[in-house]
């Protein structure tokens, strides 16, 4: 069983999943604000569903088989970051039955607020008593917090805003300054690995979540610090977007699946300042992330298809 190809399945195929989730509320919320009879955010968050399952079903074969991979995947200073995501797929889930089912969405909740809280404590416990290289630093440290930012989109509907407030708080504080230290790296030290060059797109989401958060914990108002990090995140996909032609020269990676979860929390950030402000040049905006967003999935899958019949998927990393 050791020489199986299950022993090299990677934790960050989770990720991907946050980026089918990423679309299907995109789908949403333009179906909502532009007042589209279509269902498709329905289809495809039944797709997430069935997607999350297979992969969930593939690394629990793992656990069973190769444990001490999985162990060694949570020891990673890289891949332990992923382990969080996982459960913070069931808020994300959770979010996307609100208009639903919200008995699901409340099952969901109480399952994720046990487990990440579990998980992020051991995650930051991690970063304060161990040495953590410089050179290991990169933007999917967020991944562990993100879920805290996420909690303020669900839970004041469900009935939990002073708890909202608290884990959003956290996420907060902690995503400032994890942005200076991994500013401090990406400017003052050697680049980031080819693999983990496409993680910069993921600077862009937390400022365009921060907007959509504050929103619904501001009870549906924007707010001008709202705005004013809304067009921070705008600045950052500008910056990024404008050396698109090196990011999409390197070897495709697991992690090229970055690109498109940040890209659908600024369709959505753009979509939700449209909704409440009436600015028209927004509205044509979202339409235009929208259709990039749909691109980069359609492009990610193809690549993703082609990796997988070279039989460059669920190997040995290097």
């Amino acid at each position: 069983m050791k020489d199986c190809r299950l022993k090299y399945f990677n934790i960050a195929f989770f990720a991907s999943i946050m980026w089918f989730w990423g679309l299907s509320l995109a789908t949403h919320k333009l179906e909502t604000v532009f007042k589209l009879w279509t269902h498709y955010s329905i289809y495809l968050l039944y797709f997430t569903w069935i997607f999350f399952l297979i992969v969930s079903m593939a690394y629990l074969c793992k656990m069973i088989l190769n444990f001490d991979d999985v162990k060694n995947d949570f020891s990673h200073p890289v891949k332990s970051n992923f382990f969080p995501g996982i459960w913070k797929i069931l808020i994300i889930f959770s979010i996307c039955f609100l208009n639903i089912h919200q008995g699901i969405a409340n099952w969901f909740w109480i399952s994720w607020v046990a487990i990440q809280s579990i998980f992020t404590i051991i995650i930051f416990r991690r970063w304060i008593l161990h040495p953590m290289e410089i050179k290991s630093m990169n933007p999917l440290w967020f991944l562990p917090i993100v879920g805290n930012m996420l909690a303020a989109v669900s839970w004041v509907q469900l009935g939990y805003v002073e708890l909202s407030r608290f884990f959003f708080s956290v996420w907060f504080i902690m995503w400032a300054v994890l942005f200076v230290i991994i500013m401090n790296r990406i400017i003052f030290h050697n680049p980031l690995p080819q693999k983990l060059m496409p993680t910069l797109f993921i600077l862009i989401a937390p400022p365009a979540i921060w907007l959509i958060a504050t929103t619904i914990l501001n009870w549906w108002e924007i707010t001008e610090l709202g705005k004013m990090l809304y067009y921070f995140s705008l600045f950052m996909f500008i910056i990024i977007i404008s050396k698109i032609n090196i990011l999409f020269k390197l070897k495709f990676f697991m992690s090229w699946w970055a690109y498109s979860f940040p890209m659908a929390a600024l369709t959505i950030a753009t979509t939700l300042f449209y909704d409440k402000t009436w600015f028209c040049f927004m509205k044509y905006l979202s339409i235009i992330f929208y259709i990039i967003l749909v691109l980069i999935i359609i492009w990610l899958f193809y690549r993703t298809i082609i990796w997988f019949n070279r039989r460059e998927l669920c190997i040995e990393e290097e």
